[in-house]
Protein backbone atom coordinates (compact mmCIF):
# COMPACT_ATOMS: atom_id res chain seq x y z
CA UNK A 1 0.00 0.00 0.00
CA UNK A 2 1.70 3.34 -0.69
CA UNK A 3 1.29 6.62 0.41
CA UNK A 4 -1.34 9.25 -1.06
CA UNK A 5 0.08 12.24 -2.90
CA UNK A 6 -0.21 15.25 -1.22
CA UNK A 7 -2.86 16.66 -4.10
CA UNK A 8 -5.49 14.31 -2.72
CA UNK A 9 -5.95 16.91 -0.46
CA UNK A 10 -7.99 19.40 -2.10
CA UNK A 11 -9.71 16.66 -3.59
CA UNK A 12 -11.15 15.17 -0.40
CA UNK A 13 -11.45 18.86 1.37
CA UNK A 14 -14.09 19.27 -1.23
CA UNK A 15 -16.17 16.10 -0.33
CA UNK A 16 -16.42 17.38 3.22
CA UNK A 17 -15.93 14.77 5.11
CA UNK A 18 -17.31 14.12 8.74
CA UNK A 19 -14.45 12.17 10.82
CA UNK A 20 -15.74 10.48 14.01
CA UNK A 21 -13.16 8.54 16.00
CA UNK A 22 -13.05 5.15 16.11
CA UNK A 23 -14.11 3.92 20.07
CA UNK A 24 -14.61 0.59 19.83
CA UNK A 25 -11.29 -1.28 18.37
CA UNK A 26 -9.14 0.43 21.12
CA UNK A 27 -11.13 -1.86 23.83
CA UNK A 28 -10.67 -5.08 22.12
CA UNK A 29 -9.16 -7.87 24.33
CA UNK A 30 -7.12 -10.75 23.56
CA UNK A 31 -6.71 -13.65 26.23
CA UNK A 32 -3.74 -14.58 24.76
CA UNK A 33 -2.32 -11.70 26.37
CA UNK A 34 -1.24 -9.78 22.93
CA UNK A 35 -1.81 -6.11 23.00
CA UNK A 36 -4.20 -3.65 20.89
CA UNK A 37 -2.23 -2.11 18.65
CA UNK A 38 -2.98 1.49 16.91
CA UNK A 39 -6.35 0.85 17.72
CA UNK A 40 -6.68 -2.96 16.49
CA UNK A 41 -7.04 -6.14 18.56
CA UNK A 42 -5.03 -9.52 17.48
CA UNK A 43 -8.46 -12.37 16.40
CA UNK A 44 -8.18 -15.71 16.09
CA UNK A 45 -7.48 -16.17 12.23
CA UNK A 46 -8.78 -19.84 12.76
CA UNK A 47 -12.28 -18.46 13.20
CA UNK A 48 -15.00 -17.32 10.88
CA UNK A 49 -15.21 -15.24 9.36
CA UNK A 50 -12.00 -14.34 10.62
CA UNK A 51 -10.60 -17.57 8.25
CA UNK A 52 -11.99 -16.21 5.08
CA UNK A 53 -9.52 -13.49 5.19
CA UNK A 54 -5.47 -14.22 4.45
CA UNK A 55 -2.42 -13.09 3.49
CA UNK A 56 -1.20 -12.98 -0.49
CA UNK A 57 2.58 -13.65 -0.21
CA UNK A 58 4.55 -12.16 -2.94
CA UNK A 59 7.13 -14.11 -4.12
CA UNK A 60 9.43 -13.79 -0.66
CA UNK A 61 9.27 -9.70 -1.15
CA UNK A 62 6.43 -8.90 1.02
CA UNK A 63 2.55 -9.49 1.47
CA UNK A 64 -0.79 -8.02 1.18
CA UNK A 65 -4.19 -9.12 2.38
CA UNK A 66 -6.61 -10.72 0.56
CA UNK A 67 -9.87 -12.62 1.13
CA UNK A 68 -12.04 -15.46 -0.44
CA UNK A 69 -15.25 -15.15 -2.19
CA UNK A 70 -15.74 -18.33 -3.64
CA UNK A 71 -14.18 -21.94 -2.99
CA UNK A 72 -10.96 -20.64 -4.57
CA UNK A 73 -11.50 -17.20 -5.64
CA UNK A 74 -10.11 -14.26 -3.89
CA UNK A 75 -9.92 -10.59 -4.41
CA UNK A 76 -6.90 -8.54 -3.58
CA UNK A 77 -5.53 -5.03 -4.49
CA UNK A 78 -4.05 -4.80 -7.87
CA UNK A 79 -0.64 -3.00 -6.69
CA UNK A 80 0.26 -5.95 -5.10
CA UNK A 81 0.62 -7.91 -7.73
CA UNK A 82 3.34 -5.53 -8.71
CA UNK A 83 7.14 -6.02 -8.25
CA UNK A 84 8.77 -2.86 -8.39
CA UNK A 85 12.42 -4.16 -7.97
CA UNK A 86 12.17 -5.17 -11.53
CA UNK A 87 9.17 -3.18 -12.47
CA UNK A 88 7.06 -6.02 -13.81
CA UNK A 89 3.82 -7.81 -12.73
CA UNK A 90 4.08 -10.65 -11.22
CA UNK A 91 3.87 -14.36 -12.48
CA UNK A 92 0.84 -16.59 -10.73
CA UNK A 93 3.33 -18.90 -9.36
CA UNK A 94 4.95 -16.16 -7.70
CA UNK A 95 1.90 -15.86 -5.42
CA UNK A 96 0.75 -17.84 -2.68
CA UNK A 97 -2.04 -17.60 -0.60
CA UNK A 98 -2.64 -18.42 3.13
CA UNK A 99 -6.11 -18.51 4.77
CA UNK A 100 -5.97 -18.67 8.61
CA UNK A 101 -2.72 -17.83 8.65
CA UNK A 102 -1.07 -16.90 12.67
CA UNK A 103 2.44 -16.75 12.99
CA UNK A 104 3.93 -20.44 12.02
CA UNK A 105 0.66 -22.03 11.44
CA UNK A 106 -0.51 -22.23 8.02
CA UNK A 107 -2.63 -25.10 7.22
CA UNK A 108 -5.11 -23.79 4.92
CA UNK A 109 -3.15 -22.62 1.70
CA UNK A 110 -2.79 -22.55 -2.08
CA UNK A 111 -0.69 -21.58 -4.64
CA UNK A 112 -2.16 -19.36 -7.55
CA UNK A 113 -3.45 -20.49 -10.53
CA UNK A 114 -4.15 -17.40 -12.34
CA UNK A 115 -5.55 -13.96 -11.78
CA UNK A 116 -7.52 -11.28 -13.44
CA UNK A 117 -6.93 -7.52 -12.97
CA UNK A 118 -7.98 -4.28 -14.36
CA UNK A 119 -6.23 -3.64 -17.69
CA UNK A 120 -6.72 -0.09 -17.56
CA UNK A 121 -4.53 -0.04 -13.86
CA UNK A 122 -0.88 1.37 -13.89
CA UNK A 123 1.25 1.18 -11.38
CA UNK A 124 3.55 3.96 -12.19
CA UNK A 125 0.26 6.22 -11.92
CA UNK A 126 0.89 6.37 -7.86
CA UNK A 127 -1.66 6.20 -5.24
CA UNK A 128 -4.39 8.44 -6.59
CA UNK A 129 -8.16 8.61 -6.20
CA UNK A 130 -8.27 8.01 -9.87
CA UNK A 131 -5.53 4.79 -9.96
CA UNK A 132 -7.40 3.41 -6.85
CA UNK A 133 -10.59 2.73 -9.28
CA UNK A 134 -9.06 0.52 -10.83
CA UNK A 135 -6.97 -0.94 -8.20
CA UNK A 136 -8.67 -4.66 -8.19
CA UNK A 137 -7.78 -7.67 -8.99
CA UNK A 138 -9.24 -11.66 -8.85
CA UNK A 139 -7.06 -14.52 -8.01
CA UNK A 140 -7.98 -18.20 -9.04
CA UNK A 141 -6.16 -20.87 -6.00
CA UNK A 142 -4.82 -24.11 -7.22
CA UNK A 143 -7.00 -25.46 -4.33
CA UNK A 144 -9.87 -24.78 -3.42
CA UNK A 145 -9.38 -24.00 0.41
CA UNK A 146 -12.38 -22.12 0.90
CA UNK A 147 -14.30 -25.36 1.56
CA UNK A 148 -12.37 -25.40 4.79
CA UNK A 149 -11.63 -21.88 5.10
CA UNK A 150 -15.34 -20.04 4.10
CA UNK A 151 -15.79 -17.26 2.34
CA UNK A 152 -17.35 -14.12 2.43
CA UNK A 153 -20.60 -13.19 0.78
CA UNK A 154 -20.53 -9.96 -1.51
CA UNK A 155 -23.01 -6.70 -1.02
CA UNK A 156 -23.41 -3.75 -2.41
CA UNK A 157 -23.69 -0.59 0.01
CA UNK A 158 -26.16 1.45 -0.86
CA UNK A 159 -27.39 4.84 1.45
CA UNK A 160 -30.56 2.89 3.19
CA UNK A 161 -27.29 0.45 4.61
CA UNK A 162 -25.17 3.61 5.37
CA UNK A 163 -28.04 5.07 7.32
CA UNK A 164 -28.29 1.96 9.21
CA UNK A 165 -24.27 1.65 9.84
CA UNK A 166 -24.73 5.41 11.03
CA UNK A 167 -27.28 4.44 13.45
CA UNK A 168 -25.61 1.76 15.25
CA UNK A 169 -28.11 -0.85 13.17
CA UNK A 170 -24.66 -2.58 11.47
CA UNK A 171 -21.56 -2.43 11.84
CA UNK A 172 -18.49 -2.01 9.78
CA UNK A 173 -15.60 -4.32 10.51
CA UNK A 174 -11.70 -4.16 9.12
CA UNK A 175 -9.21 -7.54 9.33
CA UNK A 176 -5.69 -7.58 7.70
CA UNK A 177 -2.27 -8.25 8.23
CA UNK A 178 -0.50 -5.30 9.07
CA UNK A 179 3.28 -4.48 8.34
CA UNK A 180 3.86 -3.71 12.38
CA UNK A 181 1.88 -7.21 13.16
CA UNK A 182 2.66 -9.30 9.56
CA UNK A 183 2.05 -12.51 11.02
CA UNK A 184 -0.56 -12.47 13.06
CA UNK A 185 -4.37 -10.74 11.73
CA UNK A 186 -6.18 -7.66 13.36
CA UNK A 187 -9.25 -5.88 13.37
CA UNK A 188 -10.94 -3.10 13.92
CA UNK A 189 -14.14 -2.37 14.13
CA UNK A 190 -17.10 0.19 14.31
CA UNK A 191 -15.34 1.88 11.86
CA UNK A 192 -17.11 5.49 10.77
CA UNK A 193 -17.59 6.54 7.67
CA UNK A 194 -16.42 9.35 5.94
CA UNK A 195 -18.18 9.68 2.91
CA UNK A 196 -18.35 8.56 -1.01
CA UNK A 197 -16.56 9.77 -3.94
CA UNK A 198 -16.42 8.99 -7.72
CA UNK A 199 -20.18 8.19 -7.48
CA UNK A 200 -20.02 5.86 -4.81
CA UNK A 201 -17.11 3.74 -6.44
CA UNK A 202 -15.12 5.08 -3.37
CA UNK A 203 -15.68 4.65 0.03
CA UNK A 204 -13.58 6.30 3.66
CA UNK A 205 -13.50 5.01 6.95
CA UNK A 206 -11.67 6.08 9.41
CA UNK A 207 -10.48 2.47 11.32
CA UNK A 208 -6.71 2.48 11.40
CA UNK A 209 -4.99 0.94 8.19
CA UNK A 210 -1.28 0.66 7.03
CA UNK A 211 0.66 -1.08 4.55
CA UNK A 212 0.06 -4.91 4.67
CA UNK A 213 -3.65 -3.74 5.28
CA UNK A 214 -3.97 -3.09 1.14
CA UNK A 215 -6.12 -5.97 -0.40
CA UNK A 216 -8.04 -6.41 2.84
CA UNK A 217 -12.08 -6.59 3.23
CA UNK A 218 -14.20 -3.86 4.40
CA UNK A 219 -16.80 -5.91 6.36
CA UNK A 220 -20.35 -5.18 6.72
CA UNK A 221 -22.07 -6.98 9.70
CA UNK A 222 -26.00 -6.67 8.96
CA UNK A 223 -28.78 -8.91 9.21
CA UNK A 224 -27.26 -11.40 11.34
CA UNK A 225 -24.22 -11.82 8.72
CA UNK A 226 -21.16 -10.52 7.48
CA UNK A 227 -20.34 -9.49 3.59
CA UNK A 228 -17.78 -7.91 2.48
CA UNK A 229 -18.93 -4.21 0.69
CA UNK A 230 -15.43 -3.05 -0.40
CA UNK A 231 -11.76 -3.74 -0.86
CA UNK A 232 -9.03 -1.49 0.87
CA UNK A 233 -6.53 0.16 -2.05
CA UNK A 234 -5.45 3.90 -0.85
CA UNK A 235 -4.33 5.50 2.16
CA UNK A 236 -6.06 9.07 1.98
CA UNK A 237 -6.03 11.90 4.55
CA UNK A 238 -9.10 14.57 5.03
CA UNK A 239 -8.78 18.44 5.22
CA UNK A 240 -8.36 18.70 8.59
CA UNK A 241 -5.11 15.97 8.12
CA UNK A 242 -6.66 13.28 9.73
CA UNK A 243 -5.68 9.63 8.20
CA UNK A 244 -8.58 7.90 6.42
CA UNK A 245 -8.49 4.63 5.16
CA UNK A 246 -9.92 4.15 1.52
CA UNK A 247 -11.78 1.21 0.06
CA UNK A 248 -12.90 0.46 -3.33
CA UNK A 249 -16.85 0.07 -3.24
CA UNK A 250 -18.05 -3.60 -4.38
CA UNK A 251 -20.61 -1.61 -6.11
CA UNK A 252 -18.02 -1.49 -9.03
CA UNK A 253 -18.51 -5.17 -9.52
CA UNK A 254 -22.42 -5.21 -9.73
CA UNK A 255 -23.64 -6.26 -12.74
CA UNK A 256 -26.20 -3.39 -12.28
CA UNK A 257 -24.23 -0.49 -12.97
CA UNK A 258 -20.52 -1.81 -12.41
CA UNK A 259 -17.88 -1.11 -14.44
CA UNK A 260 -17.72 -4.04 -17.09
CA UNK A 261 -14.15 -5.22 -16.86
CA UNK A 262 -14.98 -5.52 -13.31
CA UNK A 263 -18.63 -7.06 -13.33
CA UNK A 264 -17.11 -9.42 -15.90
CA UNK A 265 -14.35 -10.87 -13.83
CA UNK A 266 -16.54 -11.44 -11.00
CA UNK A 267 -19.42 -12.92 -12.94
CA UNK A 268 -16.69 -15.41 -14.20
CA UNK A 269 -16.16 -17.29 -10.73
CA UNK A 270 -18.57 -18.88 -8.33
CA UNK A 271 -18.93 -15.44 -6.12
CA UNK A 272 -22.24 -14.51 -5.03
CA UNK A 273 -24.53 -11.69 -3.63
CA UNK A 274 -25.75 -13.31 -1.21
CA UNK A 275 -24.82 -14.23 2.11
CA UNK A 276 -20.98 -16.05 2.78
CA UNK A 277 -20.39 -19.67 4.02
CA UNK A 278 -18.45 -20.96 6.45
CA UNK A 279 -15.96 -23.49 7.17
CA UNK A 280 -17.32 -26.88 6.02
CA UNK A 281 -17.60 -29.67 8.52
CA UNK A 282 -14.72 -31.22 9.63
CA UNK A 283 -12.35 -28.37 8.90
CA UNK A 284 -9.12 -26.83 11.26
CA UNK A 285 -11.02 -23.26 11.08
CA UNK A 286 -13.80 -22.86 13.48
CA UNK A 287 -17.81 -22.38 12.49
CA UNK A 288 -18.45 -20.67 15.14
CA UNK A 289 -16.28 -18.32 16.78
CA UNK A 290 -15.91 -18.98 20.28
CA UNK A 291 -12.57 -17.20 21.24
CA UNK A 292 -13.64 -14.18 19.58
CA UNK A 293 -17.13 -14.42 21.46
CA UNK A 294 -15.09 -15.10 24.71
CA UNK A 295 -13.08 -12.08 24.17
CA UNK A 296 -15.68 -9.42 23.79
CA UNK A 297 -17.57 -11.12 26.76
CA UNK A 298 -14.52 -10.32 28.88
CA UNK A 299 -13.81 -7.00 27.52
CA UNK A 300 -17.76 -6.04 28.08
CA UNK A 301 -17.36 -7.37 32.12
CA UNK A 302 -19.94 -10.44 31.06
CA UNK A 303 -17.45 -13.10 31.62
CA UNK A 304 -14.41 -13.29 33.91
CA UNK A 305 -10.99 -13.59 32.69
CA UNK A 306 -10.37 -16.95 34.88
CA UNK A 307 -13.70 -18.42 33.39
CA UNK A 308 -12.95 -17.90 29.72
CA UNK A 309 -12.59 -20.47 27.23
CA UNK A 310 -12.49 -23.17 30.15
CA UNK A 311 -16.16 -23.30 30.76
CA UNK A 312 -19.01 -24.19 28.39
CA UNK A 313 -21.38 -23.12 31.10
CA UNK A 314 -19.89 -19.98 31.72
CA UNK A 315 -20.15 -18.80 28.64
CA UNK A 316 -23.37 -19.76 27.97
CA UNK A 317 -24.82 -17.79 31.20
CA UNK A 318 -22.71 -14.78 30.36
CA UNK A 319 -24.60 -14.66 27.07
CA UNK A 320 -27.84 -14.82 28.70
CA UNK A 321 -26.77 -12.20 30.65
CA UNK A 322 -25.46 -10.22 27.77
CA UNK A 323 -29.12 -10.97 25.99
CA UNK A 324 -30.95 -10.21 28.39
CA UNK A 325 -29.78 -6.20 28.61
CA UNK A 326 -29.97 -6.09 25.26
CA UNK A 327 -33.19 -7.56 24.79
CA UNK A 328 -32.29 -10.29 23.06
CA UNK A 329 -34.04 -14.08 22.65
CA UNK A 330 -32.26 -15.31 25.93
CA UNK A 331 -30.82 -18.85 24.78
CA UNK A 332 -27.57 -18.44 25.61
CA UNK A 333 -25.84 -19.87 21.88
CA UNK A 334 -22.89 -18.86 20.23
CA UNK A 335 -23.73 -18.12 16.66
CA UNK A 336 -22.23 -15.47 14.20
CA UNK A 337 -25.21 -13.46 14.77
CA UNK A 338 -24.61 -13.02 18.56
CA UNK A 339 -20.34 -12.23 17.40
CA UNK A 340 -22.17 -9.26 15.43
CA UNK A 341 -24.33 -8.13 18.33
CA UNK A 342 -21.56 -8.36 21.00
CA UNK A 343 -19.13 -6.26 18.41
CA UNK A 344 -21.62 -3.50 17.71
CA UNK A 345 -22.30 -3.59 22.02
CA UNK A 346 -18.27 -2.93 21.46
CA UNK A 347 -18.41 -0.39 19.40
CA UNK A 348 -20.43 1.90 21.59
Amino acid sequence: MTKPFADLRAALKTLGFAMLLCLAAGQGFALDGSIATAGRVEINAMEYPWSAVGRVNTGGRGHCTGFLVSERHVITAAHCLFDPTVGRWRAPIELHFIAGYQRDRFILHSKVASYRRAETFNYADGATIQSALRDWAILTLEKPIGLKAGWLGLKKLDSLMMSRVKAGDALLVQAGYRRDRAHVMTAGWGCAFGGFSRGGRLITHDCNVIKGDSGSPLILFADGGFYAIGLHVIDLRSAQEEPLAGVLSFSLFHPDGGRRDAASALSSTSARWAMGKPPGQGSEAAIVPLRTIDSLLVSLGYLPVREAQQSQEARVQALKRFQKDRGLPRDGRASLEVLGKLLLAAAR
